[in-house]
């Protein structure tokens, strides 16, 4: 039976006062799952109960990556742990928070790990949260969002996205940025409004229903939006900022539907499998540019399968993640 590892342990563990049992029962209770953000916690009170130095996250960062490149000397993981035991003396090591952090990336590996909680969600799913500082997120499938582990600072908000959310950011008393990095050097930047954010590899767009805000380019360029506006650049399309006239397809994803305008079959096609996670093949060319249009109601393929069938006499085949559409002998 596996032991559970508590907050003085952990405290004497980050002075250098535990024990090599001791020390074996952490490295064990750290490889459960959960356990690491309790981790993170407790030593977040400790080091501001123990405060040393304002670390360098970035500089401990790079020393990780030239370890990866074989650059510097590695230190196994149990060997850094057992050394520990050696830390006593009339003068306690006390260990940095960068030393905690290069500790904590030779265990699990990931920077985003350390620096930020991630809040994930599966395909076909929506999941809505509230933030630390009262900012209220609506999550789409397949999409995560990374927040800071240890809470925002105080002049900037800033989290990650990959995917699609819908924020409602709250204004904060010190007027402190919200700011919503998007990869690729394109970012989000308001104070207190709501908006929508895309953010996946071949395409960034950001829809505003309320307020005002920045959005942040390569190469340093800014473009300021207003209530109503569409920001998009994709791998197939040129930067542009408009004002759609329906709005509603930005937005129908919150309550699982599907919004069309005049949409080929193979956008249809590459919506789902961004909601769903399928593949789907649509073997006649002729089919691929049919149009559909309408609002629809889907909270699995089979639901909007069903309907194309009806619409347009398909053979759908399937195969686990697979769907292959064909046109039906009637069509």
């Amino acid at each position: 039976m596996k032991r559970s590892v508590d907050k003085e342990t952990l405290f004497d563990f980050f002075e250098g006062k535990t024990s090599s049992i001791q020390l074996k029962m952490i490295e064990e209770w750290l490889l459960e799952p959960g356990n690491n953000d309790r981790y993170y916690q407790y030593l977040d009170e400790w080091e501001s109960r123990h405060i040393q130095f304002l670390p360098d996250e970035t500089s401990a960062f790079e020393k990780y990556r030239s370890v990866l490149k074989g650059n510097m000397p590695a230190t196994p993981d149990s060997e850094v742990i057992r050394r520990r035991k050696n830390w006593t003396g009339a003068r306690r090591f006390r260990i940095p928070m960068a030393a905690a952090l290069l500790l904590a990336i030779a265990l699990f590996g990931w920077r985003d790990q350390i620096l930020y909680y991630e809040y994930q969600n599966p395909f076909g799913k929506t999941k809505p949260f509230r933030l630390s500082d009262g900012t209220q997120v609506v999550l789409n499938a397949d999409s995560r969002l990374c927040v800071p582990r240890f809470g925002f600072s105080e002049d900037a908000r800033r989290v990650i996205l990959e995917g699609e959310a819908e924020f409602h950011v709250t204004h904060t008393p010190n007027s402190s940025r919200f700011i919503v990095e998007m990869r690729d050097g394109y970012a989000v930047e308001v104070l207190g409004t709501r908006f929508v954010a895309f953010a996946r590899n071949r395409t960034k767009r950001v829809f505003l229903a309320e307020g005002k805000v920045k959005m942040k380019l390569p190469e340093g360029r800014q473009i300021y939006m207003k209530p109503g506006n569409l920001f998009e650049v994709s791998d197939r399309k040129p930067l542009a900022l408009t004002t759609p006239e329906k709005p509603q397809q930005y937005l129908a994803w919150k309550t699982h539907q599907f919004y069309f305008d005049n949409t080929p079959l193979s956008e249809v096609a590459r919506q789902m499998e961004e909601r769903f996670g399928v593949v789907i093949e649509i073997a006649d060319s002729t089919l691929k540019e049919k149009k559909l249009g309408g609002i629809y109601e889907a909270q699995s393929p089979d639901d909007l399968l069903q309907i194309l069938n009806e619409l347009y006499n398909l053979d759908i085949s399937q195969n686990n993640q697979r769907i292959e559409l064909r046109s039906g002998s009637n069509l």
